[in-house]
Order: structure tokens, then sequence, then C-alpha cells
């Protein structure tokens, strides 16, 4: 074998705690779990990526890790082809995507490491300046967590407000956050209304989002929205379900769209290019399967009119370093990069992602500039595997 080529993988799934209760219209969770992927050459180099942390996600990195050994990691195209040379082929849905997303990560962490360039560059971005992020804004605050049934009754009372805006004016204060992502929980318009009018008044200047993950039917969240449009938000992030959904209220309103749920594959623009369903694509990194499959979404996706900008949940610090190589590599991403990782309770990357005036500088070094401190992982992992040539 090759020195050059894969000799080993490790990989781990863990379960990292968060310092706060998330609360969505899609989950009451107090951890994230994720997969970890090392892969070493023959002669000791190391390439690090992060996937999504179910039992499914981890069995599928498993097998895809263990397909490499004696591969050579340059032929990311030929491993993407492997895996799934159409949509047809993934069978796993997003969850197979974000396996392979994962595994081709620390293909490209290896490619740099070994080339001396950041991915970025490899990707053909450029030197930028430091990333702003999104700070994510949970739909209530409560301390533990509760059943769905419990969270809804949590609406009727207005003075669940109060405690959500003071977390917002908290993080401004101590990170210095421009944006923020109201993660409603989709239970009540009214309550949804004063809670961005509160967020407006005590954020005069900030750029807001407002996203209840496609939790109101269409004609609820055009009526909703509209109440919204005095406000001036940056965008009503999947305010609707499906394609024909999000047509319907971007026709009716003025504040522009946005979506990481009806446009997570490239198959699905060719029929929102003929009727425009938002106005900006919040691709996740692991919906769309990896750096290479990113990159032709965004190609398509400016080609055929609409924007691009950069979702992200609770990524541990290297699924953060793919999300800032990815803002400077694409020149067209301009908008705030979702990110999470200031919620995590422990990161498994050494220190160096800071959030300073609400934005975190890319990464210096080759590849991902992040390598897995293995000692970070005490107490956190669930299962491990590894796999030998």
């Amino acid at each position: 074998m090759r020195a050059a080529t894969i000799a080993r993988a490790r990989i781990w799934r863990v379960r990292l705690p968060l310092r706060m209760v998330y609360v969505s219209s899609m989950y009451v969770m107090r951890e994230s779990t994720r997969t970890l992927i090392a892969l070493e050459t023959g002669d000791g180099l190391v390439g690090v990526g992060e996937a999504h942390g179910t039992e499914d996600v981890f069995r599928q990195v498993e097998s895809l890790a263990g397909g490499l050994l004696g591969t050579d990691p340059v032929d990311r195209r030929g491993f993407q082809q492997r895996f799934a040379r159409s949509v047809f082929d993934n069978r796993m849905g997003r969850m197979g995507w974000s396996a392979a997303a994962g595994v081709e990560m620390a293909m490209w962490d290896l490619v740099g490491r070994r080339a001396g360039v950041p991915v970025w560059g490899l990707l053909g971005g450029r030197d930028r300046g430091p990333v702003d992020l999104v700070c994510p804004l949970p739909a209530v605050i409560i301390d533990q967590p509760v059943s769905r049934r419990e969270v809804a009754r949590l609406f009727a009372d207005p003075a669940r407000v109060e405690p959500v805006v003071a977390y917002a004016v908290d993080h401004a204060r101590r990170f210095g956050f421009r944006s923020f992502k109201y993660k409603s929980a989709a239970v009540s318009a009214d309550f949804d209304v004063a809670m961005m009018t509160a967020l407006r008044a005590a954020l005069p200047e900030a750029r807001l989002r407002f996203d209840p993950n496609a939790g109101y039917p269409p004609a609820q969240a055009i009526a909703l929205c509209r109440r919204l449009e005095p406000l001036g938000l940056e965008f009503y992030e999947d305010p609707t379900d499906d394609q024909d959904g999000l047509a319907r209220l971007r026709a009716e309103l003025t504040t522009p769209v946005a979506t990481n749920m009806a446009i997570i594959q490239i198959d699905q623009l060719a029929a929102a290019r003929r009727r425009p369903p938002v106005d900006v694509v919040l691709a996740d990194l692991y919906m769309w399967g990896g750096f290479l499959r990113f990159r032709t979404m965004v190609d398509a996706a400016t080609q055929s009119g609409f924007e691009v900008a950069i979702h992200s949940l609770f990524e541990t610090g290297i699924g953060t370093a793919a999300n800032l190589h990815l803002a400077a590599a694409f020149g067209g991403i301009v908008r705030a990069n979702d990110s999470g990782l200031h919620v995590l309770g422990h990161d498994v990357v050494g220190p160096g992602l800071d959030i300073v005036g609400g934005a975190m500088a890319v990464p210096a070094g080759s590849g991902l500039g992040v390598s897995l401190e293995p000692a970070a992982l005490k107490g956190l992992v669930i299962e491990e595997r590894e796999i030998r040539s």
C-alpha cells in the first residue's frame, strides 16, 4: 500500500450537551449527536470530517469509510460516484447524503493537508475576513425538556416572550451577534408576532430571521407573515411547506423567502426555476452530500437566479470549520452563516474558533485548519469503530 493512500479509519458517535434546551417546531432537545470521522494515510497524515449522529448515519459512515481503505483521497469524485451516481442511487435520503458528506469532508481535509492548501483554496475561493454568524433563538426558554403537548401550552403565556428577548440581547452583548434566527414552534401566530415585534424593538439594527420549519399551512403562513412585514426581517425561512406553498406566500409578500427544506437536492432546482418559491437557497452541506455536490448546487442555483446562504445547526468545530470554508470558497455567499457552536457545552477541536464581533475567522492552515482532540472525547462517546487495511 502506498504511503499516501488511506490505511485506517476511526469513527466515533458522540453525544454533545447543549447549553440550553432547544425548542422549535421540530425538536425539544438538550443534546446533539454527531458522527466524527478520522481518515489516516499510510504515512500518518490524518483528515477529519463530521456527519449527523443517528445510528443509521454512523453505520453508513462505517461502510463508506471501510470502502476507502487502500484508495487515494484525491479521488473524491470517484468516491461520490460509487456512493450515488444520481439522486436515485441514494437509498437513505438525507441521512445518506450526510454520511457521504462527512466522509468526503475528511478526504478534502487530507488532500488540503497534503498539498498545504486550505479547503477554500481547493474549491477556488479567496482569502477573506471573518464570516458573520447567526445566533439561533429557541421558541421558548425552559429549564428541562418537556413533551410536545406541554410545550404547546407555554405559548398561551405572553410572559414567555421576554426571556427569549433577554437571551438574544445577552448574546448580542457577549458575542457581538448582529444576526438572529427565531426558531418558532408554529403553535401560535399571535405569540410569534409578539416575539418578533419584541426582538425588533430590543435589537433595532439586527438582521432577524423567522423560521417555523414549515409548521404553518400556506394560508396561515401568509396571514402571519403579512403581520410581520413592517418589521423588516432579513427573510422568512420555510414559513410553510413545499415549493407550491412557498411560491404562493412569496407572490404576496415583499420580504425575501428562504428555504432549507423545499430545495435540498439538485433535481428540485428545475421545478423551483419555473415557479420560484424562494429568493434564497439556505443550503446545508450535509443535505447536499458534501463539497463536490455543494459546488454543483451553487453553480446551478446562481444560474437559476437564486442566492445561496449556508444552513447549520449544532455541528462541532469540524463542521463549523467546513461551513466557514464554504463561505470563503464562494464569493456569492454574503449572508451570515448559521452556527450553533457556541451553544455546545463541549467541543472536540482545539481552541481558535472564537466569535468576535458576531463573526468567526476562517481557520488558518491547510485542509480544514482544525484537528480532532482525542482527550476532548472523554465522556462523549456513545460508540466507536476502527477499521484498518
